[in-house]
């Protein structure tokens, strides 16, 4: 778990448990104190007090400087090999630049400080950062579940803010060979520009730019959701920029129960050089069955973009028109898929051209 979403966690909580929090973060302070307090104590009876001062403050500057050290070139190699890059920078970086650096910082004080304190006290100042280290993995795990509670409960953050799109209504449709699925709308006013969408995943918000996301897809500002009755329900955290140019932020939590009760099949209207689906599909979801001239069937995967095609905008709208279609061949099928949680099997919806259709 990212320490920005700890931090939104956190902020989410209930006062009382924020409280809990709060004292459990003093107590890891007061122990790195504790320990500081000792070390000044025991310089001080040798009139030192002044060298150790500056001692720790050159701690405060070598940390940073050896873990970035260590990480930095580990980050910037994918693959086993950045972890070998990380061993490497480990063993060669922590000696000269903590302990090295260390060792030159205590002879160059006066009055200076032997060998083997300033080895004593950059393993000490080792235990003292593993202090809050420890703290924070160790904090991982109940923020999790509490991520995972306040998702359960649907509860949005403290500084969310009321959505400048228009929301849809929840639209419910019965699709071949997937059951129900939902479908939804959020379409965005003049002037306000949409920079970026977060969802909700086992409790913590994750960033869904630059990755393939299925719950929703994107149409300029616009969103259009998709999901089955087997999946979440989508929670999204939408960033917007207003007209007036100001940042904002605001959370949408889908909900199946204000869907209404009628359920229509799925349907898509199919043409020579394209379809029309009922509503929008994130083009992640689906691909395709081309028939071709000889008669074969071929699969097309949506991922390589037709010209004019982009990125972000992803969704499959009325409208919808193979650039190549003569060359291609009629859309004989459209599959939809659904990958459900827990390692269930994905549902797999397919829609048909009709007969009729595919012998003109």
């Amino acid at each position: 778990m990212e320490f920005d979403q700890m931090y939104e966690t956190l902020a989410a909580l209930p006062a009382g448990e924020q409280r809990q929090w709060l004292l459990s973060a003093l107590c890891v302070v007061a122990l790195m104190a504790l320990v500081l307090l000792a070390e000044r104590r025991h310089f001080k009876k040798s009139q030192r007090a002044s060298s150790w001062i500056a001692f720790r403050l050159a701690s405060v500057l070598l940390a940073p400087l050896t873990i970035a050290a260590v990480l930095v070139p580990a980050w910037s190699v994918s693959g086993m090999e950045g972890l070998a890059v990380f061993y490497a920078a480990l063993f060669i970086a922590v000696p000269l630049l903590w302990f090295g650096g260390h060792l030159l910082v205590g002879r160059l004080l006066r009055p200076a400080l032997t060998s083997s304190e300033c080895m004593t006290l950059c393993i000490v100042g080792i235990g003292i950062l593993a202090i809050p280290a420890t703290a924070f993995m160790y904090a991982q795990f109940p923020l999790e579940e509490a991520a995972r509670n306040l998702a359960a409960r649907r509860q949005k953050g403290p500084d969310s803010t009321p959505l400048a799109h228009a929301v849809g209504p929840l639209q419910r449709f019965a699709m071949p060979g997937a059951g129900v699925v939902f479908a939804q709308s959020l379409i965005a006013p003049r002037g306000v520009r949409l920079e970026r969408v977060d969802v909700r995943r086992n409790g913590p918000w994750y960033d869904t730019h630059g990755t393939t996301h299925e719950l929703f897809c994107s149409q300029g500002d616009d969103l259009h959701l998709m999901w089955s009755a087997g999946e979440p329900a989508p929670q999204l955290r939408l960033h917007w920029v207003q007209a007036n140019g100001q940042r904002v932020k605001g959370e949408f939590f889908a909900d199946p129960r204000t869907a209404s009760a009628e359920t229509p099949e799925f349907s898509i209207a199919f043409r020579p050089d394209g379809f029309d689906p009922v509503v929008p599909i994130p083009r992640v979801r689906a691909y395709l069955d081309l028939l071709q001239q000889d008669g074969t069937i071929y699969t097309q995967l949506l991922n390589p973009l037709q010209p004019g095609e982009t990125l972000q905008n992803d969704c499959l709208m009325q409208g919808y028109k193979r650039v190549r279609w003569p060359d291609e061949g009629l859309v004989q099928k459209v599959y939809v898929t659904f990958h459900l949680p827990m390692g269930t099997p994905a549902l797999r919806g397919a829609i048909v051209r009709p007969a009729v259709e595919g012998k003109s």
